[in-house]
């Protein structure tokens, strides 16, 4: 649809302009891990529960050794922030 046939009737050209970087607008996911935009916008990445994770974090995920006991012990708290939040912990 094009907004400015729409709203051309109204006579006032600021609206006209308006309108028009309306559809020059874009709606961005950012990483949940890493909070960048990914390059690729919504397909570098995916939903996990609602929330955004980039293609990059992804592979960092996947690829973690836990041999890097710092390293994965930090990306496990991540995916349990991920997939526990807001929950209250079970003792």
């Amino acid at each position: 649809m094009n907004y400015k046939a729409v709203y051309k009737g109204y006579g006032n050209n600021k609206n006209e302009k308006n309108m028009a970087s309306l559809n020059d607008r874009k709606v961005l996911p950012i990483c949940y891990l890493c909070n960048k935009v990914p390059p690729g916008g919504m397909r570098s990445g995916f939903f996990l529960k609602g929330i955004f994770i980039c293609n990059e974090c992804e592979k960092e995920l996947i690829n973690c050794n836990p041999n890097k006991k710092e390293e994965y012990m930090l990306t496990m708290a991540k995916l349990k922030n991920i997939l526990f939040k807001g929950k209250t912990p079970i003792r």
